[in-house]
């Protein structure tokens, strides 16, 4: 019995469930699949309890575990039930090929070949036909037993005698059973509402069907309690109605036919005057053939006159006299329109000459001239017929729905009529008229049978679809009974007592809303047998294969008991308390947390097993997304009560959540890893401003050693070059260690520059006489450039740089003296020295402006104070003192600091110091700038990263991993962190799966939430120290000066904290994530993660592929995936993987570990992986910004959907008409297991607006320069199809134990390489039309306004032509700066619609279309999406 608190408010079949209400197979339905697992049983159910949702799960099992080239057969009485049953099975299996065969299918001469069946057959899995057709089959060796995997018996009663299902059992099935061992036996599933047919039903009839069939009638015992709640018996009724009197009158048309049979002259027959002729002819046996025709008076004429006459006679008794007399009419009419030629098709037994007989015959009738316009009378109604008037005018209401069953195919005709035209009737009822198909394609048609309606399948349509203007009341014959689909109906009639116990149980199956009624019309007076006996012999037959069934009442009585249910369990850390009271609460809320989306049930499922002392225990069932190590627990003992074995279930099932970490102490869903580092006050997800330490100085540590002599310093050789100069040499020397520097481009503008190559050195020892000349040194260096920037009183360098020339004390000391002093200009020349090439830095008397010397040239007059004198052409000195930094080319006339300046030689002074000595000065806070940053990564490589053993040759790397995009350098963390980012996604998503193997995906999501949240790596960070090397300045070189010791020290003892956003900490730890994978791959940048991320204890990847790997249930023997491997391009080893790759967690069948959510979870991680290595890589290197809108694109949910409907591998199945092969697609969503008929209906809508839609999205795809987001968001494509893509692809990376190649094949399959390859080809734009048009606004607000009103014009275009027929939309204008910009736009949901709107919206502001206005009244505000444009000003 299901707990679930919910039952269906109006009977209905348990296949749709209610309204809002999403599908799930239901326990008794479980349990009978599971019951024809291991054995062949007939399920006997109530019609309407669900038996098709059965078959169709068994079906699915088998399929899933036979041969590929092996056949489940479903055998159906009727051409209607296999056509009906066929597209049901097509519907639910699209992954397989599904064939219906009827009789009229077979028939012809390339049917009579082997050939013709096997290509027939050919990639057909489920074939759907009438017994005869198997029987025919398997008769004439087409089709062998051993070929049938499963037979399934939809209607089994029939079963018995010489029926032909009896027939393939006793023929071809029995006598492989006496066969020895080895041969393929068929398993059989039965399916009926009525085991036995016959009114004398008995317990060794039962035994009969369940011999012939060699299965057991089963019917649900351990959820038949279930079973009766959402199977509603209806109100049986019986209506007397009193016969018609006799003598009453007759038609004049009736009596004349029957007059005309009386007196039927034989001699004048067409075939009598034939034989008569062969007579006088002497041919052999005509004499014989005449006796015979007048002793049986049996020709063809009379006898269809003898047909209407009996048929005018029985109308007459059932329906009266008037409906007699328009019968007959109608029948003549129609005949006399068959011999006048209008139908060739029929009577076409009848002779011309018969034709013209009969015709003479009838116009000698009393009709008149105008007798074939003429509508029935209502005059003269049989008492029965105005039972039924009363009957239906007393039930009628608005939501009426009615099944009247009716004996002849002709009353059903002449009732229509009646219906349609009585005053009481005509307003109340759209009547519709039902005959079903014949088996027998070559039935006689009389002209009895003329007057028969046509059966039309829209009759069952537009019943099934109600509503105003549908079909409320169908009249039909017997056919409606067995498994026809009819929507349930609030009354269903018998007009005649049913013929036996079958026909009894099976219409009652239709009136199965609540409250309904079954009602049977029976004579005053007569033999039939009562509906009471009916129900007794039901009762009889049931109690014959269910020998322990419950009533609710009792179990509902025995629930008030009350007994000892002192049950505990206490968590020791919390003292938290479990009992049998507060259990079922906790289970509930804890399956309502899981997160299963809109198409699954998330309640517990309990059943109950009673023994035969009155004993119960209940097994509860969780939710699929749980491991199926912990999803089913059962109560420790028996209980009195369903209630207290239920609890216990309950306590259970919690109490082994708790146990498996589900469940924290305090009982509650523990949601993965909650409660770790709660302790922080900076917030995992939400970006904070946090205090951290202050940056590292790498000069601290030579700083903090004392000048003494003998002290020994790192040196580096410094070689300056520029185009057309002279190289110059310069040593460093520091105390501190000295990274190895790359070389380094220095800009002097934007055309000129200079390299530095630097070379390590042998470490050297100073004197402190060599100390103190390398301090004047260094300060002469300084102060050429740098006057005003030096202290004369200090001397504390951290550094030095002295020529390298000078290789001992004494020359550099010379080399001190010679270039310490000044010299006129003027002096210079007069002494000779006239090449200011070789001269030092120039500068005026009484000017502090430096200038650098290029010619000395003969006056041409332009100093007008020494017009005839020579004069110096000099550069001044740049101010500038950023040279790592290229300068835009603005001016190519006037160069930065290459303009000639002209001077006076006799005002001028000129350094001894040589000017390239003062250009290499220049450049001295550049190069200690960038020595600055190596040394700090050097630092870091050497300390907190030593682990990851980055090489000194990575330092670059690393300094661009922690350089801040605030900074402003083109070289920052910013690519590195968008690899790093989903490098961690990948490492925490391999990791949190092998190391919680029984957390559901949602416990999975949040641990890997936290892991790579904000909070948890800005904790990190700060926890490792590394806050300190995270480089946040720009370096310009603006009033720099030399740093000294002393000043070093001082700022270190200081306590300074700044403030630094969360975000930026986290970004470097994904930023050294990056580099790491770049350096060393996985290997690295896991060491990465796990050294800087010590708080998480990481699985390794390849121990977690393993784990993986061995998790995976070990396969039962499924043969049925090779479509769908051939699909994905990989062949599993463990099948098992990808049937769970594409489970829903609505699915409730068997073979079933459990659904695709954590593999859909992995392969999500995976994919991203797969895009951004691919973005990564790319030449030319793309930005942060361009890189991340593509992958958003390639990794969205519509593009993943489209991808999958694309990608297909085809089947060539045969048509049964043309026996031409024709190519069937497969493709992966076909293949989705649930048991959800609303989400087969998400994938059908999925699928035609995929249709509707493709040709323009594929173009847009390989053409347009912008991704087609506005056209994706016409698809509105529900998740779980992409899901199942991300499904696939986890699956994949588990089976070939980590190997992401197999995975990007899959990818690659897909299309979504070949998508990506195209926009980094083409430069496609990828932004999204929101945040693009967000750009556009710049400074002005955007708003989203949802407009409702239902008289809006909307302006025409494709986003409201297309989204019409939508069964819901959203209507939006998008308004910047409070402007509208592009009119109503319409879309299935809010996002869709405001995609298409902003869409619309670049457009107009790029000027691509024209603009668009439009207001409205009826406007709901909305802010602009979460990115924030929130602006202010009029666009």
């Amino acid at each position: 019995m299901s707990t679930a608190d919910n039952t269906f408010d109006d009977g209905a079949t348990p296949t749709v469930g209610t309204d809002g209400e999403s599908f799930r197979l239901r326990s008794y339905q479980a349990e009978m699949v599971n019951e024809s697992l291991t054995s062949n049983i007939i399920v006997a159910m109530d019609t309407g309890s669900g038996k098709t949702h059965i078959a169709l799960a068994r079906t699915a099992a088998e399929l899933e575990r036979c041969q590929p080239n092996q056949l489940v057969w479903f055998l159906v009485p009727t051409v209607a039930l296999c056509n009906q049953q066929h597209r049901v099975f097509q519907e639910h299996l699209q992954a397989y090929g599904v064939r219906a065969l009827s009789g009229s299918d077979i028939e012809g001469e390339h049917w009579t070949d082997q050939n013709t069946w096997d290509s027939v057959l050919e990639n057909i899995r489920v074939v759907l036909s009438t017994h005869q057709v198997l029987l025919d089959a398997l008769t004439h060796a087409f089709v062998k037993m051993s070929r049938l995997a499963l037979i399934i018996f939809d209607e089994a009663h029939h079963c018995i005698e010489n029926h032909p299902s009896n027939r393939i059992m006793k023929h071809f099935y029995t006598p492989l059973l006496r066969r020895n061992g080895g041969i393929h036996i068929p398993k059989v599933l039965g399916l009926s509402a009525s085991p036995a047919m016959r009114a004398r039903a008995s317990h060794k009839e039962l035994e009969i069907l369940e011999k012939n069939m060699n299965a057991i009638a089963k019917s649900p015992k351990m959820h038949r309690s279930e079973l009766l709640r959402f199977v509603h018996l209806p109100e049986l009724v019986q209506v007397q109605y009193p016969k018609l009197p006799p003598g009453d009158r007759k038609p004049p048309l009736l009596l004349a036919l029957t007059d005309a049979l009386h007196s039927y002259d034989m001699k004048a027959d067409p075939y009598v005057i034939a034989l008569e002729k062969m007579r006088m002819r002497g041919e052999e046996n005509s004499i014989k053939a005449l006796y015979e025709v007048f002793t049986r008076q049996n020709t063809y004429c009379r006898n269809l006159l003898k047909d209407i006459v009996r048929k005018g006679h029985d109308m007459l008794e059932e329906l009266g006299a008037s409906p007699t007399e328009w019968y007959l009419k109608k029948c003549i009419s129609e005949y006399l329109k068959v011999a006048q030629g209008s139908n060739q098709q029929i009577l076409t037994d009848l002779s011309s000459e018969e034709k013209t007989h009969l015709c003479k015959i009838l116009r000698k009738l009393p009709l008149s001239q105008s007798f074939e316009a003429e509508s029935m009378s209502l005059d003269n109604l049989s008492p029965k017929t105005e039972a039924l008037l009363d009957v239906l005018v007393s039930q009628a209401t608005s939501k009426f729905t009615g099944l009247v069953f009716v004996e002849q195919r002709v009353w059903v005709a002449a009732l229509s009529e009646i219906l349609s035209l009585h005053p009481r009737t005509a307003s109340l009822f759209n009547v519709g008229t039902f005959l079903g198909t014949s088996n027998n394609q070559k039935r006689k048609i009389g002209m009895a049978d003329l007057a028969e309606p046509r059966n039309q399948q829209d009759t069952l349509d537009s019943f099934r679809e109600g509503g105003p203007g549908q079909i409320n009341l169908i009249l039909a014959t017997s056919v409606l009974e067995e498994g026809i689909d009819v929507s349930s109906c609030h009354i269903v009639i018998c007009f005649e007592s049913p013929k036996n116990l079958k026909s009894f149980v099976q219409r009652r199956g239709r009136a199965r809303k609540q409250e309904s009624k079954y009602i049977i019309f029976l004579p005053e007076s007569g033999s039939h047998r009562s509906p009471e006996k009916w129900q007794e012999l039901e009762e009889a037959m049931k109690a014959a294969y269910l020998n322990d069934m419950r009533e609710i009442e009792a179990a509902t009585e025995r629930d008030r008991l009350q007994e000892d249910n002192s049950m505990f369990y206490e968590v020791p850390s919390t003292r938290a308390l479990l009992t049998l009271d507060n259990a079922t609460a906790h289970l509930h809320h804890f399956c309502s947390i899981l997160g299963s989306g809109l198409y699954v049930d998330p309640r517990p499922q309990f059943k109950f097993d009673e023994d035969g002392m009155g004993g119960i225990r209940a097994e509860v069932t969780l939710p699929l997304s749980v491991d199926p190590v912990i999803r089913t627990a059962t109560s420790s003992k028996r209980w009195l009560t369903e209630r207290n074995a239920k609890n216990e279930a309950a306590f259970q099932a919690y109490k082994a959540l708790h146990l498996a970490g589900l469940v924290n102490d305090n009982l509650l869903p523990s949601r993965g890893g909650e409660g770790d580092d709660q302790e922080s006050d900076i917030p995992d997800n939400t970006p904070s401003l946090v205090e951290i330490s202050k940056p590292f100085d790498p000069w601290f540590e030579g700083a903090n050693r004392p000048y003494q002599n003998d002290q020994v310093y790192h040196r580096a050789l410094l070689k300056l070059t520029a185009a057309g100069e002279l190289p110059l040499s310069m040593l460093f020397l520091s105390p501190c260690p000295i990274a190895q520097l790359p070389d380094l481009v220095l800009h002097w503008n934007s055309k000129k520059k200079y390299s530095i190559e630097t070379s390590p050195l042998s470490t050297t020892t100073l004197t402190s006489e060599e100390n103190r000349l390398l301090i004047a040194i260094t300060q002469k260096l300084l102060r050429s450039v740098f006057p005003g920037r030096m202290s004369e009183e200090r001397d504390d360098f951290l550094w030095y740089f002295v020529p390298s020339e000078t290789d001992t004390l004494a020359k550099l000391s010379c080399w001190d003296a010679t270039t310490s002093e000044t010299e006129s200009a003027s002096n210079l020349i007069q002494q000779g020295q006239c090449d200011p090439s070789k001269w030092g830095m120039l500068s005026i008397k009484g000017d502090k402006r430096k200038y650098m010397p290029v010619a000395l040239k003969q006056g041409n007059g332009a100093l007008a104070s020494a017009p005839n004198l020579p004069q110096l052409e000099v550069i001044r000195m740049p101010k500038r003192r950023d040279f790592l930094h290229a300068v835009s080319e603005q001016n190519t006339e006037n160069e930065a600091y290459t303009k000639i300046e002209v001077l006076n030689p006799a005002d001028c002074v000129v350094d001894s110091l040589p000017v390239a000595y003062s250009v290499f000065a220049l450049f001295i806070p550049s190069i200690v700038h960038r020595y600055e940053l190596y040394m700090l990564a050097e630092t870091l490589r050497t300390t907190i990263l030593r682990p990851v053993e980055f090489h000194s040759s990575d330092l670059s790397m690393i300094i661009s991993a922690v350089t801040s995009s605030n900074t402003g350098e083109e070289d920052n963390y910013q690519r590195l962190e968008f690899l790093g980012d989903c490098i961690l996604k990948y490492l925490a998503s391999v990791h949190v799966m092998a190391a919680y193997p029984t957390e559901p995906e949602g416990y999975l999501t949040a641990r890997k939430g936290r892991i790579v949240s904000n909070g948890f790596l800005a904790r990190a960070t700060m926890a490792a120290g590394l806050d300190r090397f995270i480089l946040t300045k720009r370096f310009t070189g603006a009033k720099w000066q030399p740093r000294y010791a002393k000043d070093v020290l001082n700022q270190e003892a200081q306590d300074e904290k700044t403030l630094r956003s969360s975000k930026l900490l986290a970004d470097v730890i994904e930023s050294l994530l990056g580099a790491s994978y770049l350096v060393g791959g996985f290997e690295k940048a896991f060491t990465c993660a796990r050294t800087l991320l010590p708080a998480e204890d990481w699985t390794p990847i390849p121990d977690a592929n393993a784990i993986l790997f061995e998790q995976a249930p070990t396969d039962t023997n499924i043969t049925s995936l090779s479509i769908l491997q051939e699909l994905i391009g990989y062949k599993f080893e463990k099948s098992l993987l990808l049937l769970e790759a594409i489970t829903h967690a609505s699915y409730t069948g068997p073979l079933v570990v459990r659904s695709y959510e954590r593999l859909e979870f992995l392969g999500d991680a995976i994919l991203d992986y797969i895009v951004s290595k691919r973005l990564f890589s790319h030449t030319p290197e793309l930005s942060h910004q361009t890189m991340h809108s593509i992958r958003t694109s390639m990794a969205n949910a519509a593009f993943l959907a489209f991808r999958m409907f694309e990608t297909t591998v085809t089947e060539d199945i045969v048509n049964k008409e043309t026996l031409r092969p024709e190519p069937v697609h497969r493709a992966l969503w076909q293949f989705l297991r649930h048991n959800n008929p609303q989400l087969l209906a998400s994938q059908a809508a999925a699928l035609a607006q995929h249709r509707t839609h493709r040709e323009e999205i594929d173009h847009a795809l390989k053409h347009d320069h912008k991704f087609p987001w506005h056209l994706l968001s016409l698809t509105d494509a529900p998740k779980f199809l992409s899901d199942i893509v991300e499904s696939v692809i986890g699956a994949v990376y588990i089976d070939s134990r980590g190997n992401v190649e197999q995975c990007e094949s899959f990818v690659g399959r897909l299309g979504i390489i070949d998508a990506l390859d195209r926009i980094l080809r083409d430069g496609v734009d990828c932004l999204h039309p929101k945040e693009k048009l967000g750009h556009l606004a710049v400074e002005k607000s955007v708003q989203y306004v949802n407009v409702s009103g239902a008289g809006d014009d909307a302006n025409p275009g494709i986003e409201n032509g297309e989204m019409s027929g939508a069964k819901s939309s959203y209507r939006c204008q998008v308004k910047v700066g409070g402007i509208d910009v592009g009119g109503i736009v319409e879309g299935a949901k809010r996002l869709n619609a405001e995609t298409m709107a902003a869409w619309k919206a670049v457009r107009i502001i790029e000027g691509v279309d024209d603009v668009a206005m439009d207001t409205d009244s009826d406007e709901e505000w909305h802010d602009a999406d979460e990115r924030g444009v929130s602006l202010q000003e009029t666009w």
